[in-house]
């Protein structure tokens, strides 16, 4: 069920401050009706998707079922900014990697905003020298961690998979040559700070940076935006950014 203090008060809030008291008081009056509405909806969308796929069965794993962000318990206070949880489609994922020329094993992956950790486990397909996710729900992060210690695959190139439990605005950029991954985690504000700590992290330690940006809603690592990147791949499904040069 929704949580009245994650989901009702903080738009309450947010009325008083943009609407006025009046229009707040007959927003309030219809509100029960209006939320359970708009809750009943939406989640139908994570309902519809509950079995486990092809991913799972053969990994034997759960990455599969969808979880909305409201069952979810969030200690950050930029949960109001989140998504709940959607699995990305492997075949997105591998085909933006498809015809890559760089040492993967020269690179850490993050995973910002990674879930029940399906991404992860499908990184570690690739020579990473280190892979790791970062979620902010203890829940999905406990489901991610079991899921790596039960991953199954005769094929992995890079066992060093963790999860680490954490809001990824908060979570320090490795100096590492990186590899950053995410799919449409969070609102244009968040996703603006991780792109704003990420160019930070790059302007103190130049190295070499890719950006796979899943169902890319925001424009904030376009050229000409905080990070010096440039576009190599991108259709309606994702969009991949380097400093590599050619």
């Amino acid at each position: 069920m929704p949580r009245v203090a994650k989901t009702i008060l903080p738009k309450i809030k947010k009325s008083l401050r943009t609407r006025g008291l009046s229009a707040t008081l007959w927003r309030c009056a219809l509100g029960p009706y209006t939320f359970l509405r708009q809750y009943l909806n939406s989640r139908k969308q994570y309902i519809t998707y509950s079995d486990r796929n092809e991913f799972d069965l053969q990994h034997g794993v759960e990455t599969t079922k969808r979880v909305h962000l409201s069952d979810l318990e969030i200690d950050s206070p930029n949960w109001i900014y989140a998504d709940g949880y959607w699995p990305t489609p492997p075949h997105v994922f591998e085909d933006a990697l498809s015809g890559l020329t760089t040492k993967f094993e020269n690179l850490v992956f993050i995973d910002f905003g990674s879930g029940k950790g399906r991404v992860l486990l499908m990184a570690s397909e690739l020579p990473f020298r280190k892979i790791i996710g970062v979620e902010f729900a203890s829940e999905l992060h406990a489901i991610a961690e079991e899921n790596i210690r039960r991953y199954k695959s005769s094929t992995q190139k890079c066992s060093d998979v963790t999860s680490v439990c954490a809001d990824f605005t908060q979570f320090p950029i490795p100096s590492d040559p990186l590899f950053v991954f995410l799919y449409n985690p969070s609102s244009l504000e968040i996703t603006s700070a991780l792109a704003r700590n990420i160019a930070k992290s790059l302007a103190d330690h130049p190295r070499e940076m890719w950006v796979l940006y899943v169902t890319p809603f925001y424009h904030v690592f376009e050229p000409g935006g905080p990070l010096p990147l440039r576009k190599v791949k991108s259709n309606s499904k994702y969009a991949l950014y380097t400093n590599v040069t050619e």
